[in-house]
């Protein structure tokens, strides 16, 4: 039973492991390390640089997603979350649909205003004081950003045994 308990923990751990990439090094993991760990990304990025990203999104409730920076020699500069309010204030008008892509990720949801000829997408995420919210940000009919809002969920206390 022993036995049973800690091979079941010990696959849990990995498995949160592998979940945000925390047992990956810069400078040390290799692309093939990054992949082998977190799957297949939902999306790829190459860069002028010769660079790339790998983005990852995760989570309950799909409020994380990660973008693993890879060099031009497929080492790993680092792996950051990027469903945060801090990188959502860096989204503003003028910005087209692969720039809010290479920033945030995939939504989580869209949704469509065919009057206005505009689209929305919604992400998932947990606000700076721990509050679920959604960010949504639209886009007008050339894909170009014209607007952002943010709103909380609800109670914290609500979907803190979700989010734990």
């Amino acid at each position: 039973m022993k036995t049973i308990v800690l091979t079941s923990l010990g696959l849990l751990l990995g498995a949160c492991a592998a979940y945000d990439g925390a047992l990956l090094r810069a400078g040390t993991s290799t692309e093939a390390d990054v992949r082998h760990t977190m799957g297949p990304p939902a999306l790829e990025f190459a860069n002028d640089d010769g660079s790339h990203e790998l983005i990852y999104p995760r989570g309950p409730l799909g409020t994380q997603t990660f973008i693993a920076h890879l060099a031009k020699d497929g080492v790993l500069r680092g792996i950051e979350p990027v469903l945060t309010d801090d990188r959502f204030y860096q989204i503003h008008p003028g910005l087209t649909r692969d720039d809010v892509l290479r920033l945030i990720g995939p939504p989580g949801q869209t949704m469509e205003f065919p009057r206005l000829r505009q689209v929305a997408w919604d992400y998932r995420y947990v606000d700076t004081w721990g509050y679920v919210a959604i960010f949504s940000v639209t886009f007008d009919e050339n894909g170009v950003v014209v607007s952002k809002i943010t709103r909380r969920l609800g109670d914290r206390n609500r979907f803190s045994s979700i989010l734990d």
